[in-house]
Order: structure tokens, then sequence, then C-alpha cells
């Protein structure tokens, strides 16, 4: 099988960041965060927080799709957080404190992680639990099962340890999640011409039920 699961390390960091950017695109929530593309500044930035993450986060795991076929090219990544244990509020209350960049409409993005943060703490708080944060293919390898492949192997560690699994879904992903056991909960919109962008932006909120023992 030409697409096989690899956990990412820091020398993949620069190819999972680069699938991360080449995600922004069309979307209109992309375009009000980063209303002139996601600049040097911007990129460097993002690529330190998410090293902080591989390296100091004990409950975080990237996870990557690899294809044979093209040398072990990484075509998707996902990024799973596997919370095992009960969490005391001075960890699961607390803010992610980050800087971004100049050239980011921080107004919108602030708004956005802090209604992720809401939503997170509204149903997950310090529960165990395994949660998605991050899924995205390149968009020159999409519909090959690369995704699937990322959300299974998160729902595979949650049933193992009889935990629920909770992420915020766009339009794009939508479909599949629901294919994968999730449910809808929640919503977390936002009136994109409050920040100067266009349109709507609308993300699901959707919990995979812990599997009976």
């Amino acid at each position: 099988m030409p697409l096989q699961l690899r956990e990412g390390v820091d020398a993949n960091m620069d190819r999972i960041m680069e699938i991360q950017f080449k995600a922004f695109g069309p979307d209109p929530l992309d375009q009000t965060l980063f209303p002139n593309g996601v600049s040097p500044d911007s990129r460097a930035r993002m690529t330190e927080y998410a090293r902080r993450d591989m390296h100091g986060n004990p409950n975080v795991t990237f996870m990557t799709v690899v294809d044979s076929e093209l040398d072990n090219e990484i075509i998707a990544v996902g990024k799973w957080y596997i919370y095992k244990q009960e969490r005391p509020e001075s960890e699961w209350n607390k803010t992610d404190s980050r800087e971004w960049g100049e050239d980011t409409n921080r107004e919108a993005i602030n708004a956005f992680f802090a209604a992720l943060g809401e939503q997170r703490r509204k149903y997950m708080a310090g529960k165990p639990h395994c949660l998605l944060g991050i899924l995205d293919t390149h968009p020159d390898y999409q519909r090959r099962g690369a995704g699937a492949m990322l959300v299974q192997w998160g729902a595979d560690i949650a049933d193992e340890a009889g935990l629920c699994c909770y992420l915020e879904a766009s339009a794009a992903g939508y479909h599949l999640y629901r294919k994968k056991g999730f449910e809808d909960v929640d919503a977390i919109e936002m009136d994109l011409s409050r920040y100067d962008g266009k349109g709507h932006s609308r993300h699901i909120c959707m919990i995979r039920p812990a599997k009976a023992a």
C-alpha cells in the first residue's frame, strides 16, 4: 500500500508546516485571519509554536501520511492531543498566549481561538479524551484516503483507552468525521464582517462517543 502512517519528527517540521500553509486558500476565515496571505514572519512564528508543542507537550502527537511511491513524501498531517488522565483545572483552564505576526488580523484570530477554547472547556474540560487539533492534506494529494487514515489513528487510540474524541469541523472535513462516528454537539459561528472580512465562518463542534467496554 503506497500510503503509510508515520509519526512526525522535528526533521519533518518544514514539510508539515508547508502542508498547513498550502491548506490556507479561498476559505473566508483564512482570508480574514491573513488578509495579505501568510507572511514569512507568521510562518516562522507558527512553525516555532508547532515545534514547541512537538517537544514540550507530552500529550501531543503529530502523525503524518507518506506516499512510498513519492519517495516517502509527506502528503498529510494530523495533530492529536491524547489526554488519558483527568487534568486539573489549572492545566485545562489556562490560555495559551501567542504573539501573532504584524500581517495577521489580530482581532479576528484572537476571537477565533478564544471561541475554540471556550467550546473545548465547555465539552471536555479536564476529562480524559482525544482531541484532533489539525488535519490537513496537501491539495495535490487529496481524496486518496490520507485524511481518513489520520482520523482513524486517533479513533483507534481512543477506543483502546475507552475515550471519547472531540474536534471542530470545517465544511471540508465534516462528512469524513461523520463517517468516522463523530456527532454534532455545537457550532462556532463568526460574522467575518465584524473583522473587516467577508462572509460567515462556521465550524461544527463534534464528539465521537467512547466505545463501550
